[in-house]
């Protein structure tokens, strides 16, 4: 059983580049190290180091297992508290492989018992996300009506079970000072220390 107040934790780092140079890996970091200082447990998952198939039919939808690693994720998705999602914005959305990385933790995959039956690992669970992108957060959030995201949100995470799902948009992340630079990382730690 739990401690009072602290929480399981699986982070998911949805960038596909293996670089740890890039941005990404950085607030991802600073969620982790806020998170495990405060005493909650995470399980982290950055999906560059995945080997992960693109789904193409129905059929492997519906009747392919998936791979050990992804079977053993839906476990901790199951037994965790939260998630905590980072991910850059590609193209209004999120990246390919990301996408492919949800098709197949949440796929029906091989019947059990007879039966195909779709993981509710997500009913319960909070949510973060945190999405980087070139542009203003403003002018994704106004033009675009953030869409990409909302997709997600509710398209993905909501009609699965997961509440509250809260969102945090960092635009122009190339142009930041590094002052910037360091006041998303501490909000970062900050998210992960109260685990929202």
């Amino acid at each position: 059983m739990n401690t009072p107040g602290l929480r399981k934790i699986v982070l998911l780092h949805g960038h596909p580049d293996p670089d740890r140079g890039r941005f990404g890996y950085a607030l991802a970091d600073a969620y982790e190290h806020g998170a495990r200082a405060a005493g909650h447990e995470v399980h982290r998952v950055d999906v560059a180091d995945l080997d992960l198939g693109f789904l193409r039919t129905k059929h492997a939808w519906d009747t392919e297992m998936p791979a050990p690693e992804i079977l053993s994720l839906r476990e901790r998705v199951a037994e965790s508290d939260h998630l905590a999602i980072v991910f850059p914005l590609w193209l209004g959305t999120m990246p390919a492989y990301f996408k492919a990385f949800w098709e197949q933790l949440l796929r029906t995959g091989a019947p059990q018992n007879g039966k195909a039956t779709a993981p509710s690992i997500l009913r319960g669970k909070s949510a973060r996300i945190v999405v980087t992108m070139g542009m203003p957060a403003p002018f994704f959030r106004w033009y675009f009506g953030g869409y990409g995201v909302k997709s997600f949100e509710r398209g993905i995470l909501k009609i699965m079970g997961a509440a509250p799902i809260r969102t945090t948009l960092l635009g122009s992340v190339e142009g930041r000072s590094e002052a910037g630079y360091q006041r998303w990382m501490q909000e970062m730690s900050e998210l992960g220390r109260r685990c929202t």
